[in-house]
């Protein structure tokens, strides 16, 4: 594959003296979305600002590469209701979004296939309270389910409450209609002919045996996901024209010297040479929080905040692509996307463009990637096409290509989505992450309380940190 997104400049031996003996207001540590976020607002508000990149394209976990002609999203790619930041950038780079292809929905559940048209027929997205509405519904069944798995003997002394009609426990645990009506829509999908007046007993049985509900809603299309026709790479490259040449690839941070003042930050080559040092009034660091670890700080940073570090882990997801001449399952009335309860890959989207191949994606997630990472890729596809086969059938083994991209590999992330935090850590001190440390600052999408983990909370974040920034400078 053949990088798409349009590289920043590097930094000559000529082109770093002009920094020597230079004092910016802000270096920007990472050119993903939250430090270009950042370095366009505070350079829009009159700063002199650097972004320092160690790899070689800008984006971060956004990536867009080329194969064969074929533009594919190995990094992030939607944006959902509710993502105002992400609308705002998408139009105001003059760039069209497309959603999920139109179609029925596949569940494997318990050795059988159904097919479900689960997406509710409403013209209009769930409202931000709507969303969290049918996210607590979600979290509430989901818990109810678990109990009744492993701990018979409640289940057995709560027998007559179990048995009240699935729809009366919707109506008294969700309180909006539409998250009620979404909830009952894809609950009905899981097993034929669920409805509201199956006991919320063999509801609670099913679905904790088959799929997990916050994919299929997903897959069905009811959380209105969108994508960028082209790549989420034009959205990166309509922030990064914003600022000139003020973004240097090839700079791999290493120290960052502190002091309530200003910062000196220190940077070396992919050879491991020394590069040279950036002096600053103040740093944003927008590493993930299990990157920002790894960098030297002199002095070093508070002790609770590594302990905060040193007890979470990041996510790891491997992004699996199967590419065919035409998207042969639209024939069929398919929409290409897949919930399943067993296999290496549980769920999958159509992303094909309007021409070109047909691109089934889909995820191997958590210790299935952990597993993978370490087998070949052949491996992974031959995996990946079983996944598929026992939900589509086997026309999915007719000639194909296959790619996938290991972001837990990629030294420059180390993992993705989203860290795990130890019990009880995020709620004690993981918000506090955000905090700066004398003229450190850090943001990103770990880094915030609203779409965390999301390419919203990124550009948010930085946004929003630059602005203090800016306020501390005056």
């Amino acid at each position: 594959m053949r990088q798409a997104a349009k590289p920043g400049p590097r930094v000559s031996a000529s082109n770093l003296a002009r920094y020597i003996g230079r004092v910016f207001d802000c270096v920007v540590v990472g050119a993903g979305f939250a430090g270009l976020a950042a370095a366009v607002e505070l350079s829009g508000r009159g700063k002199d600002v650097v972004v320092l990149e160690a790899r070689d394209r800008i984006g971060g976990r956004v990536a867009t590469y080329e194969h064969e002609g074929t533009m594919i999203e190995v990094g992030g790619q939607w944006i959902s209701p509710g993502h105002d930041s992400m609308h705002e950038l998408v139009e105001a780079a003059g760039v069209e979004l497309i959603g999920p292809q139109e179609g029925a929905l596949l569940i494997r559940s318990q050795g059988g296939v159904y097919r479900s048209s689960a997406a509710p027929d409403r013209s209009h997205a769930l409202t931000p309270f709507e969303m969290a509405d049918l996210g607590q519904g979600m979290l509430r069944f989901r818990r109810l389910a678990q109990r009744v798995e492993s701990d018979r003997s409640w289940a057995a002394a709560n027998a007559s409450w179990l048995g009240q009609p699935l729809g009366r426990w919707v109506k008294a645990n969700l309180r909006t209609p539409a998250a009620q009506q979404d909830f009952s829509a894809v609950l009905a999908s899981v097993s034929d002919g669920m409805a509201g007046d199956v006991s919320l007993g063999r509801a609670l049985t099913t679905t904790v045996q088959g799929t997990d509900l916050e994919s299929l809603f997903a897959v069905s299309g009811g959380l209105k996901l969108r994508r960028v026709m082209g790549g989420m790479h034009q959205l990166v490259d309509h922030l990064a024209a914003k600022l000139d040449d003020r973004v240097k690839l090839g700079q791999i941070v290493t120290r960052i010297d502190h002091g309530p003042d200003g910062v000196t930050v220190c940077t070396e080559a992919a050879d491991g040479t020394s590069s040279g040092s950036y002096r600053a009034r103040r740093v944003l660091v927008t590493l993930p929080p299990w990157l920002a670890l790894r960098l030297e700080y002199n002095p070093p940073l508070p002790s609770w905040r590594e302990e905060v570090l040193h007890r979470n882990t990041a996510g790891h997801v491997i992004k699996a692509f199967v590419l065919y001449p035409t998207p042969w399952w639209r024939e069929q009335g398919l929409s290409g996307q897949m919930s399943a309860d067993e296999g290496s890959v549980r769920v999958t989207f159509d992303i094909s463009e309007q021409s070109g191949p047909g691109i089934m994606m889909g995820f191997f997630e958590g210790a299935e990637a952990a597993s993978m990472s370490k087998r070949s890729r052949t491996i992974r596809e031959l995996a990946f096409i079983d996944s598929l086969a026992a939900v589509f059938g086997e026309e999915v083994r007719q000639p194909h290509d296959y790619l996938d991209y290991d972001w837990a590999a990629d030294k420059y992330t180390r993992g993705c989505h989203t860290p795990h935090f130890a019990p009880g850590v995020w709620s004690v001190n993981g918000q506090l992450l955000a905090e700066p440390v004398d003229a450190i600052h850090f943001a990103g999408s770990e880094y915030v309380g609203k779409n965390n983990g999301y390419l919203e909370g990124a550009v948010r974040s930085g946004r929003e940190e630059a602005k203090v920034i800016w306020r501390e400078l005056g």
